[in-house]
This record gives C-alpha cells, structure tokens and sequence, in this order.
C-alpha cells in the first residue's frame, strides 16, 4: 500500500509519498510548491518522525522551487534528507557548453553546503561529490530506492535540458532564485470554455497546442513503482516527452497501466492531450493547484480525462477550489459518468491511499 499527501501547495506540487510497513516507513518528498506554502510542508515533514529518502525537484520554476530553497535553508529538516535529485545548471552543461559558469544559483548553493548527496549514481557525474543528470537518455532508466520500490524516469530528455541551458539565466531569474530578486509573476492561463455552451465533447476535442516552457520540458518526471503499485507523477513535463517515453514501456499499441497519475502541470490544457490519456491505463487521475492565477485545472484537460481516461474515472484535487465548483456545476459528475473527490469545505489538501 502506498500514502500519497497531495500538500497543499497553492498552484505549485509538494507531494509526500510514503511506502513500506508502519515500522519502517520510507519517504520521498516531490516539490516544496510556492515559497509562501513552506509552513504547511514544514508542519507535515515535522508531524512524523524519520528521514526522507528522496527529496525530488523537478525543474526550476516558483510553484515548484520556491519552497524547496527554504526547506533546504532550514537545519532541523536537511539533516533528514538522505538525497536530492535535481537538474543544476552544471548537469545542463553535459549536454551543451553555450554558457560560462555562473554563480547564485541558491539552490545548488544550499545542497553543496549541507553536504547532501546530489544526483547520486547518474551517470556523467559533476565531480566527485555530485552525479551527473537525471535523464532519459534513450530506455527509460530504472532506479532502485529503499524498501523495494523503484523509480523509472520517463523524462526529461538530453534536449530538453539542452533547451533549458539556452535560457538558464534567465528562467533562474523569473523563477526568484536568484539572490536578492522576485520571482517573475507569470501571465495567468485562460481557460477554453469563454463560449457559453461547449458541450464536455467540444473541451475535450480543443486543438492541443503543447507546452513549449523550457522550464517545464526539464521536469524529472517518473513513474514510482512499489509491490504492483505504479504512479506516473508527471510533473510539469510536456506531453510528447512522456507519450514518447511510455511507449518504450509497452508492446506498440498498448496502454501503460498505472494505479494513479498525478497529471502535468496542474491539469494545464497544454500539457495533457488526448493522446497523453489514452496512453495510460489508469483509474485515477490526480491534480495539484489551488487554481489561482492560471486557472488550473483547465477544463480541457479535465475533459481529456473524463472522455478518454477509461470508465468511470475517479478525478483528485488537493483544494475544493472555484474552478471545482464551476466545472461539476456546468457537466456534473452523475451526468458525466465520472468520480471527483475533494478535499471537505474549510480543509486544504488532501491523502489518497493507493492499494
């Protein structure tokens, strides 16, 4: 049985998954969300004893970086975490040598400092301290963690990380990380159904015009995997990358069968297509935001899952949030032939046990 608490984080991921027995439990932290949602990944990761096996940044973006900088600044929890995986921008030079070496990137500075092991066994290390990238250079690599779970890395890919080294200075810097200046706000998604009367058939049939964030497409993205348990956490990463990359894991033609899937993105229309959803064999689908600024979950997306994600699928959000409330009120779920399951009014996130 696998616990996954979907924190929340505002429109950002921090997810707690925790496997193995109540004696020996073990841990992997992915995310830290906004900087201002600290205090509540702050208060679970001290509500339990232990340590944290993996602690997991996906890429370099606010929602999903700001949070970390200050859990790994903060010297009652680094102590705790027994690794780190992240894409530096000295991992980004393995793949392409377009920029000098640069300095306050905070949060390399903080892993260096606290000694953690960083990356540790990726192939192309750093130096002797630091391994090299977390990348799915061609078969998606497999990666063995504690108390026989594994983790199978289905993106980013050596170009995605090469594109991301071309604007590095720059996405760094509209990301906060940068000491002494504010992350960028970004502009705010815009939702597809502005024409009153779409049916869920016309959102989930929208043109699909795909993420080209390079921040996004450097997302680690990985399916977790523990006694028959399988969870695609997808991250912000693009969808091609991923239907790429699933399909390596399967005969041609066949679905990957999954238990859940945390969607791209926080349910972003450009990063979960129809392809993407039929690519899974998957009974629940999982959305992280608390819908401000980019209105996330767009309802494209979530009528993606709910048309092609097989039937009666079950949808998870961590916050009841406004974009919730509109959707079920314009295609309800007895209507619609699909589950939702919230968090109860007054309460922020929430924990989903995966059998």
């Amino acid at each position: 049985m696998v616990t996954v608490d979907m924190l929340p984080a505002r429109y950002g991921d921090a997810l707690l998954v925790t496997w193995g027995t109540k004696k020996n439990p073990h841990r992997m932290l992915i995310d830290a969300g906004l900087a201002g949602a600290f205090p509540a990944v702050k208060a679970k990761l001290e509500s339990f004893e232990g340590d944290i096996d993996l602690f997991v940044v996906t890429h370099v973006d606010i929602d999903h970086i700001g949070g970390a900088v200050k859990l790994l600044a903060d010297s009652t929890l680094t102590p705790r975490i027994r690794e780190v995986w992240f894409n530096g921008f000295e991992h980004l030079e393995k793949f392409n040598d377009l920029l000098g070496p640069m300095d306050g990137e905070r949060l390399s500075a903080l892993i260096r400092t606290a000694a953690l092991p960083w990356n540790t066994g990726w192939p192309d290390p750093v130096d002797e301290t630091v391994g090299g990238p977390v990348v799915c250079r061609d078969d998606p690599p497999v990666v063995k963690l504690p108390g026989r779970a594994t983790l199978t890395v289905v993106g980013p890919t050596p170009q995605k990380l090469a594109d991301l080294l071309k604007v590095w200075r720059q996405v760094i810097s509209d990301a906060g990380i940068k000491k002494g200046v504010k992350p960028k706000e970004e502009e705010p998604d815009v939702t597809g159904r502005g024409i009153l009367g779409l049916s869920l058939a016309d959102l989930a049939d929208a043109k699909f015009d795909g993420d080209d964030a390079e921040a996004n497409g450097s997302s680690i993205a990985f399916v977790f995997e523990h006694k028959g348990t399988r969870i695609l956490f997808g991250a912000d990463a693009h969808e091609e990358t991923l239907v790429e990359n699933l399909a390596k894991l399967v005969p041609a033609g066949e679905r990957y069968t999954v238990s859940a899937c945390k969607l791209p993105h926080h349910g972003s229309r450009r990063n979960v297509s129809s392809v993407l959803v039929q690519a899974l064999d998957c009974p629940q689908w999982w959305f992280s935001s608390s819908g401000a600024r980019f209105h996330h979950p767009n309802d494209e997306a979530v009528a993606r899952v709910i048309r092609f994600g097989g039937p009666r699928p079950k949808l998870v959000g961590n916050y009841a949030s406004d974009r919730w409330k509109s959707f079920t009120t314009d295609f309800p779920p007895g209507d619609h032939d699909y589950e939702l399951v919230l968090p109860i009014d007054g309460t922020e996130g929430i924990t989903v046990t995966v059998p």
